[in-house]
């Protein structure tokens, strides 16, 4: 009778184990709270990868995908102290034009072709208009022979730049476009819930 009470003491303390296991799964950044689950959206997380060790001011990488689709949300400050949520920001907006550079000059280097600047502004990541909203521009380009299209998103959050790239096969459009709406959906109300 012993046996078995350990042996189901033991499989219910496995059991909370995994569970906690399961719950811990998530990557939460230091520095701004946010806590980025093991998939969003059927997107699954893999590596994050800290630059901050090696180049302060370069942050980290969270890196998510699925066939078709790669995503990478990056949290940095570049060395700056204070960065404003304010999407008027000199400060964003400069950023945010050499965000869009960087990716010619990775044409430049021949890992793209054909990149064309297709539409920039403003725009919620919410799609209920509410919420955070961000610097937007949608890219085109040709990588290793594949047409893809890339959405890049930058904003603001407590003293971090939060920068969004979605990009996926244009083969797979209409399906990654959903998916898009879906995965800024997520990652806008966990922006607004690491406000309060």
């Amino acid at each position: 009778m012993k046996i078995l009470r350990f042996g189901l003491l033991f499989l219910l303390l496995a059991c909370i184990t995994f569970t906690a296991n399961a719950q811990t799964n998530s990557y939460r950044h230091p520095a701004t709270g946010l806590t980025f689950p093991d998939s969003v959206e059927g997107i699954v997380r893999g590596e994050v990868t800290d630059y901050e060790g090696k180049n302060p001011g370069l942050g980290v990488s969270v890196a998510y995908d699925r066939p078709g689709i790669t995503v990478t949300v990056y949290l940095y400050t570049l060395g700056l102290r204070s960065i404003s949520s304010d999407i008027a920001s000199p400060i964003l907006k400069d950023h945010f034009n050499q965000v869009i550079q960087d990716i010619y000059k990775v044409e430049e280097l021949g890992y793209y072709k054909n990149v064309k600047n297709l539409a920039q502004g403003t725009t919620f990541l919410k799609q209920d208009n509410t919420g955070p909203k961000a610097l937007f521009a949608s890219l085109s380009y040709v990588q290793s022979g594949t047409d893809r299209l890339s959405k890049l998103y930058l904003l603001g959050h407590k003293n971090h730049f939060v920068k969004i790239r979605f990009t996926y096969d244009k083969a797979v459009q209409k399906y990654s476009e959903e998916t898009l709406k879906q995965f800024l959906n997520e990652i806008g109300a966990m922006l607004q819930r690491n406000s309060l």
